[in-house]
């Protein structure tokens, strides 16, 4: 069994007061992969650009013991997210510039020839690459829903056709939930009724996160928030957790879904009182020179 992931790959820059602070790969599939790759065997399928910030978004992988033989390098810029204490942009600090692609180069057939009969899939978009994967195979899946993409102007009917029956555990964040809640008009029982996957879970970031299963509801509530640093990856870190010990039992009863909720709060504690969203598993890359500019040719720190 693996657990795998796809799609394309991309670097985070993180910066600090203005201060470039490190670099590492970035996508919350691959950094939820990154989570689990120590209890697991792991891949990622689909493509990267072939530069030198590309091979920082390969190694950050390789080095976890994720496997990227089937990550294919194009003829393009890697794409790059710069995050600071205030904001998460594509267009660069340093030279306002944004040489990233645009669109999804990663293709539904590659992805299809790399997925074997037994792998766990991991998504984190419901694009059409996604959507058109998990029609065609009925490996176990697990989805991490950050925004709604294309699916922002579907009916709630055509969500339940798309995504019904599908995952064993959704999660998705409150700004999610609250754009579905306001758009059809239904609240959380509705909506894992509809989508009818085996744990639903609303993260609420600081203030805990509602997890529903078994037709049972329970409300986490965190009593002293941590002090955060950076809050990125932490929600994919909790995420992992849920999806270890899902897979991990044989059954998920209330008990068992407290002590996951426990255990992934806990990590998430880990993650937000540094900068980068895999820091707890590996340090940031530092740039030793450069061509042009940060966002272009690198040349990292040994």
């Amino acid at each position: 069994m693996r657990i795998i992931s796809f799609g394309d790959l991309y670097a985070d820059y993180y910066f600090k007061e203005n201060k470039l602070v490190g670099i590492c790969g970035g996508k919350s599939n691959a950094n939820i992969l990154a989570n689990l790759s120590k209890f697991y065997e792991t891949a990622f399928i689909g493509c990267v650009g072939n530069d030198s910030i590309g091979d920082v978004a390969i190694n950050s992988l390789e080095v976890l013991g994720i496997d990227c033989s089937n990550v294919r390098k194009i003829k393009e810029h890697t794409k790059i997210f710069f995050t600071d204490e205030k904001e998460y942009r594509q267009d660069c600090p340093c030279c306002n510039r944004r040489l990233s692609y645009r669109g999804l180069k990663c293709t539904e057939e590659e992805v299809l020839k790399n997925i074997q009969t037994e792998d766990i899939i991991i998504v984190d978009n419901l694009n059409k690459v996604t959507l058109n994967v998990l029609k065609k195979v009925e490996n176990k899946a697990f989805i991490d829903i950050g925004y709604l993409g294309p699916l922002m102007y579907a009916s709630f009917q055509e969500l339940k056709e798309l995504l019904g029956s599908r995952f064993e555990i959704i999660n998705l964040n409150e700004r999610v939930y609250n754009v579905l809640k306001k758009k059809f008009e239904i609240d959380s029982m509705d909506l894992y009724d509809a989508l009818k996957p085996k744990i639903l879970i609303i993260t609420r970031g600081k203030r805990g996160a509602d997890i529903l299963f078994n037709g049972d509801f329970l409300k986490k509530e965190v009593d002293t928030p941590a002090v955060e640093v950076d809050s990125s990856g932490a929600g994919d870190a909790f995420f992992s957790v849920f999806i270890h010990e899902y897979l991990s039992r044989e059954e998920m009863d209330e008990k068992v879904i407290s002590l996951a909720y426990m255990k992934a709060e806990s990590l998430a504690r880990q993650v937000v009182r540094h900068i980068g969203a895999r820091t707890h598993l590996e340090p940031l890359y530092k740039i030793e020179n450069y061509k042009g500019c940060i966002c272009e040719e690198i040349t990292i720190q040994e």
